[in-house]
């Protein structure tokens, strides 16, 4: 016989694992990181790291904000 409190616990841990799995994107942490010439602004490090020349053209031509919201 299998005792109660290995069957509630393993039927936990399963549930922990599969909503771990769901919420993964948003249980992910943002790590942010000052616009460079943002004005103090903040973006994503992620995006960033991603696509540096994107960021630079988008404030070269549309301005700080602009590309702020962009890579946010």
């Amino acid at each position: 016989m299998v005792a109660m409190g290995f069957v509630v616990g393993a039927a936990a841990s399963v549930a922990v694992g599969v909503a771990a799995c769901l919420l993964w994107p948003a249980a992910a942490p943002v790590v942010m990181m000052k616009a460079p010439g943002g004005g103090g602004l903040l973006i994503s490090r992620l995006a960033f790291e991603a696509n540096p020349m994107l960021y630079y053209y988008l404030l070269r031509t549309a301005g700080q904000v602009a590309a702020a919201a962009a890579f946010a």
